[in-house]
C-alpha cells in the first residue's frame, strides 16, 4: 500500500518522456506611433492604442505553430529629446487578453491574462533640402511577459497518458526597425514608411519528447514586414493627435488585415 502511494505520488512529477501541445498569447504586430519628426519640446508623454481596431480578425498561417493576439493593444511612451534630431522613448505596451483573437479553435486555450511589454527605442531624424521633408530611422527593443498553457501527456510512465495542464507566463524580446520618411506643413504632418519586427511564437506540438518545464517553448519567431501610413495634426501648441494605418505583409505565424492606430502626444517645455 504504502508503495503504490509512493508511485502515485511520483507520477505527476517525475520526468518522463511524452507529447506537449502548447499555445500563446503573444502581441499584437504593430508599429510605432510616431510622425518620425524631431520633437518640438524636451520631453513629450504620448498615450494611444497601437491597434485599436483592424479591417477583420487574425488567421492562421502555420499548422505548427499556435498563438492567440490581443486585437486592441495599448502603447505609451515618454520621449525625450536627446539632440537636435535625436529621441529617445521608453515603452510600455499592453494587449488585453478581455480582446484575444483566436485563429484557430482547435488550439489549446491559453485562458486569461493581458501581453505587457517594457522596452526602450531610438529614433534618429534625418533633415532634408526641402523644408519640412524629414527621413526618420526607428529602432526598439520590447521585453514582453506572455501567458501561455502546455498539455503535457505522459507516454512512458507508470500512468500511460497521464496529462498534466500548465498555465504559466515568460518573457520574450522583440525587437523592431523602421524607416519613416514625413512631411510637415504647418499644423499637419504626412508620414509613412516600412517597419519590420519578429512575432514571437510557439511551436503548438512536440513528440516524444522529454517532459520538463520550458516556459511554453515560446521564441523569438519571424521576422515581419509592417508598411504603413497615417497624419499627425497639431490640435493646440503642446498637444497633437496622430492616427495611422498599418499592414503587415506576413512571415508568420498569423495573418493580418489592415489595422488602426491611435495616439494623442502632449509635449513639456520649450
Amino acid at each position: 500500500m504504502r508503495i503504490a502511494l509512493l508511485v502515485s505520488l511520483l507520477v505527476p512529477t517525475a520526468a518522463c518522456v511524452g507529447n506537449i501541445q502548447r499555445s500563446a498569447r503573444v502581441p499584437h504586430a504593430t508599429v510605432p506611433l510616431s510622425s518620425g519628426q524631431p520633437l518640438d519640446g524636451p520631453v513629450e508623454l504620448s498615450a494611444g492604442l497601437a491597434n485599436a481596431a483592424e479591417a477583420g480578425p487574425v488567421t492562421a498561417t502555420s499548422g505548427s505553430d499556435a498563438v492567440e493576439v490581443p486585437r486592441v493593444q495599448m502603447r505609451d511612451e515618454l520621449r525625450i529629446r536627446a539632440g537636435r534630431d535625436v529621441t529617445l522613448s521608453a515603452i510600455y505596451a499592453r494587449g488585453f487578453g478581455s480582446t484575444t483573437e483566436v485563429p484557430d479553435r482547435t488550439q489549446a486555450p491559453v485562458g486569461p491574462g493581458d501581453v505587457d511589454g517594457y522596452g526602450m527605442g531610438v529614433t534618429v531624424s534625418w533633415p532634408t533640402s526641402t523644408p519640412g521633408l524629414v527621413i526618420a530611422t526607428q529602432l526598439e527593443a520590447v521585453d514582453w511577459s506572455v501567458p501561455y498553457v502546455e498539455y503535457e501527456e505522459c507516454t512512458d510512465c507508470v500512468t500511460p497518458g497521464y496529462t498534466t495542464i500548465d498555465h504559466g507566463r515568460t518573457t520574450i524580446a522583440q525587437f523592431g526597425a523602421g524607416l519613416l520618411p514625413s512631411y510637415r506643413r504647418g499644423r499637419m504632418t504626412y508620414f509613412g514608411g516600412v517597419f519590420l519586427q519578429n512575432h514571437p511564437t510557439t511551436p503548438r506540438k512536440s513528440i516524444d519528447v522529454t517532459l520538463d518545464t520550458d516556459d511554453g517553448d515560446v521564441r523569438g519567431g519571424p521576422a515581419n514586414l509592417l508598411v504603413h501610413a497615417g497624419v499627425e495634426v497639431a490640435i493646440a501648441k503642446q498637444l497633437s493627435a496622430l492616427v495611422s494605418i498599418h499592414q503587415d505583409l506576413g512571415g508568420g505565424p498569423v495573418g493580418y488585415l489592415p489595422g488602426i492606430g491611435v495616439a494623442i502626444s502632449g509635449r513639456i517645455g520649450d
